[in-house]
């Protein structure tokens, strides 16, 4: 082609494309909400009908052509406005339904210059409202308010962000960034969660206010653990107030050995053990080193005070437990001799500088229950034991000035993680002088316990914009209250994410004597980095979890409400354990019947997709009054869109390749309905026939995804009679389930369990002549399938 051509070519070329509307060549914009969980965005966020709640999303872009709409999901105006803020797309919205009902609310952002548009689902569930739940909604809220009053910026390409308009102390930045990391959201998570990238800003941020210092050897002994010659301090005065804060931060993080990016030298790329070592180090070297006084206070070796020695045990305790760092054991021998100084030897209450307080007992009493087990020392040991029943006798504070639950939330955080911390973990206060045990936690007047625990008194206390303020006794204290609400109501100082315990029942309710499935395999973990190994039942409510496993079962023979509690445990070290507690109702007919939507489905490439509600339960299937006919399941009723309409599909087992084929890989929500036919059956009762509903996830899957490809050797081995199965062993599975059908492709009926260690199966329920078609579903630990092997078919002959 000669040049002039060309150029003719490119000129008419870009001239077209000058033409073409910018839609075509503009990206959309990057939508997303906040999860509830963030291993499992699925989980829906709790609300309780008629309870007003707020719906959180962010974009990437923001300015006068950004529009956003929110679609609640429920039939209800959308709530639409101009994106000023990328990072607080916010409404504010009331559910209105009954308990268990799904709400699929949409986000979509608008660029209306381009036309372009992105959208993300946010789930919502009504539930009964209860201490728990509102617990979940006071965190959500609590979190998405420190969110949005972050202050952010941008330097060298490094994303920054701080909470410095709220206090002059650095510490705050430890809090609030442990208060998004005990709930699951960490700086490496998933880029869809938009606290990922807060928590990102939050620990970049931290870095940059730490300092080195040398560290040479005390009276006491030698602080330099590592033989660095130096340790790390927050770099700003009352360091050892602020310290404690910041270590936590860190190591809820749980990522010891990952690399720091920001910060001084000797911060900047060390690892973040490394650094907590150094920490620890300056606590050492700033201890004051007369052994009988050794504890904290404003700077190195002064005459100590128990406020700011807390900080020093709050930082330490889990250097040591968690990471497994080093404090040399002459810091915490002067520190018992601190303790033993500093408590009043009759009434067991914590002094300030001596056996005398300021601002009321709590605060100081609760930093010497710290520094006791940062020592070691718990129940059975008097110094504690004193201490304890203090603060039993005085829960509610009455005589003394800002009692701990309303007007000292700092001296409430220091107590919390003493009981927390305390090994075991301690959930009833005790008194060896008077009063009953009481749950410091969960008591509820309203419920017969002779007084409100901390749950129900921070509840009680949030803003209705979500933020906890003005209940502390100095102004300075108020920024934080916030971030230690938040932690207290999660039960969760600094571990990256908690175990959440979750028991379901089917049939519930129930009739006398019939067999109720009781299941925690819906339990998970928000750290994704551990996973739940133990399940106890507590099947009979009398305090002992007498029954193991993810799945167990139990009948009632009469009439009446029976709790049953889950008790879940991890993996980590030391362990972390989670409780949950359920009611099953055994009644009289008419009753419900209890949806099951089966699940999780991972769906893979070039196989027939089913859902399976066949596990669904009808109470009183087969009863009716007199001469009525006989109540059954009559409706299986789907919902796959999440549009609250159940008219996807109509059958129990229905085959849904063409729906979600072309979609996404990625994870979907489904919903059953199923109806019973109590209006014909029992019409004396005068109800219409009963529904109720369930959800699953479904997860496409890829090809190369190791679930497509974990369990692909089954062959069938056709006998007279019966049928052979064998397979490749698995070490991941805890067992198999074996499935078959007479139509290939299925839908399958489950015949069997197989142990994981077993690689055969032989199905005796046979037809001679007659083709079988089976597949063998891997199961985890939890009860849950993760993968589905090959289709394999045989024809049993005589």
């Amino acid at each position: 082609m000669k040049v002039s051509q060309w150029l003719k070519n490119t000129l008419l070329l870009t001239a077209i494309l000058s033409l073409l509307p910018l839609v075509a060549f503009a990206d959309p914009p990057v939508v997303k909400t906040v999860p509830w969980v963030v291993t499992n965005p699925l989980i829906p966020h709790d609300t309780y009908s008629g309870k007003a709640i707020r719906l959180k999303g962010t974009s990437d872009v923001q300015g006068n052509n950004i529009k956003y709409t929110w679609d609640f999901g429920d039939g209800s105006p959308v709530a639409t406005g101009t994106v000023t803020n990328q990072y607080n797309i916010e409404a504010l919205h009331t559910y209105t339904d009954a308990v268990n009902k799904i709400f699929t609310a949409t986000l979509t952002v608008q660029n209306t210059t381009t036309g372009e548009t992105g959208s993300k689902n946010y789930f919502v569930r009504i539930q009964e409202k209860t201490l728990p739940v509102e617990v979940n909604i006071a965190i959500d809220e609590g979190l998405w308010e420190l969110h949005k009053s972050m202050t952010r910026s941008t330097s060298g390409g490094l994303l920054y962000g701080n909470w410095s308009s709220w206090t002059g102390y650095y510490a705050i930045q430890g809090a609030n960034v442990n208060a998004f990391e005990v709930n699951g959201h960490l700086e490496d998570g998933p880029v869809s969660n938009p606290y990922t990238e807060t928590v990102k800003r939050g620990m970049n941020t931290l870095f940059t206010y730490l300092a080195t210092q040398g560290t040479p050897v005390q009276t006491l002994g030698n602080p330099d653990s590592n033989g660095n010659g130096f340790g790390i301090r927050v770099n700003q005065g009352n360091e050892y107030y602020q310290g404690g804060a910041m270590m936590d931060a860190i190591i809820a993080s749980g990522t010891p050995d990952k690399l720091a990016t920001t910060g001084p030298v000797n911060v900047t790329g060390r690892k973040y053990k490394d650094i907590v070592q150094d920490m620890v180090d300056y606590y050492a070297y700033g201890q004051y080193d007369d052994v009988r006084y050794g504890g904290w206070r404003y700077g190195t070796n002064q005459f100590p005070d128990n406020s700011a020695c807390q900080w020093a045990a709050i930082g330490m305790i889990p250097a040591e437990r968690n990471w497994g760092l080093t404090v040399p054991a002459w810091v915490k021998t002067a520190n018992a001799n601190w303790l033993t100084y500093s408590q009043h030897p009759s009434t067991g209450w914590f002094g300030y500088t001596d056996i005398n307080y300021i601002w009321g007992p709590f605060a100081t009493t609760a930093s010497g229950m710290v520094q006791l087990v940062f020592n070691g020392i718990g129940r059975g040991n008097p110094a504690w034991d004193k201490a304890e029943t203090f603060m039993r006798n005085n829960f509610d504070g009455a005589g003394y000035s800002y009692p701990m639950k309303s007007q000292n939330y700092y001296g409430m955080f220091s107590f919390t993680k003493s009981l927390l911390l305390h090994q075991p973990p301690i959930t009833k206060l005790h008194s060896t002088s008077g009063p009953v045990d009481i749950d410091w936690y969960a008591a509820e007047v309203a419920k017969g316990d002779p007084t409100d625990g901390i749950a129900r008194a921070l509840v009680n206390a949030q803003h209705a914009d979500g933020y906890w303020w003005y209940h502390n006794p100095s102004g300075e204290q108020y920024p934080f209250e916030t971030a230690w609400a938040i932690m207290m109501l999660k039960q969760t100082m600094f571990e990256a994410g908690a175990p959440v315990a979750v028991a379901t029942a089917t049939p519930n309710p129930g009739v006398a004597g019939q067999t109720i499935n009781l299941s925690g395999s819906s339990s998970y973990h928000q750290d994704p980095a551990k996973t739940i190994v133990k399940w106890e039942w507590d099947l009979d409510n009398n305090g002992t979890f007498e029954t193991v496993g993810p799945n167990v079962s139990k009948s009632w023979p009469v009439v009446g409400n029976y709790p049953v509690k889950l008790r879940v445990t991890d993996n980590n070290s030391p362990v972390k354990t989670a409780e949950t507690t359920l009611t099953v109702l055994i009644s009289i007919p008419p009753l419900a019947p209890t949806a099951n939507a089966g699940g999780p489905y991972y769906f893979c490439p070039n196989k027939t997709w089913f859902l399976d509600g066949t596990k669904s339960i009808n109470p009183d299937n087969g009863q009716s009054e007199p001469g009525m006919p006989v109540d059954y399941i009559k409706s299986y009723l789907w919902d796959l869109d999440g549009d609250n309409a159940f008219d996807d599909a109509s059958t129990a087992q229905p085959d849904v390749t063409a729906f979600f084929t072309g979609k996404p890989l990625g994870a979907y929500l489904v919903s059953l309905k199923v109806t019973d036919n109590t209006a014909a059956s029992f019409p004396s009762s005068g109800f219409g026939d009963l529904s109720s509903t369930a959800s699953a996830e479904v997860v496409l899957k890829a090809a190369t995804d190791p679930a497509c490809n974990a369990c692909t050797t089954l062959k069938a081995q056709p006998k007279s009679g019966k049928v052979g199965l064998t397979w490749l062993k698995k070490a991941t599975a805890k067992s198999y389930n074996i499935y078959k059908s007479t139509t290939q492709g299925g839908p399958y009926t489950k015949i069997g369990t197989a142990p994981g260690s077993t690689i055969f199966y032989y199905d005796g329920n046979v037809v001679n002549n007659t083709t079988y078609y089976y597949v063998v579903r891997e199961v985890g630990a939890n009860g849950s399938e993760y993968c589905q092997s090959n289709e394999a078919s045989a024809k049993p002959t005589l």
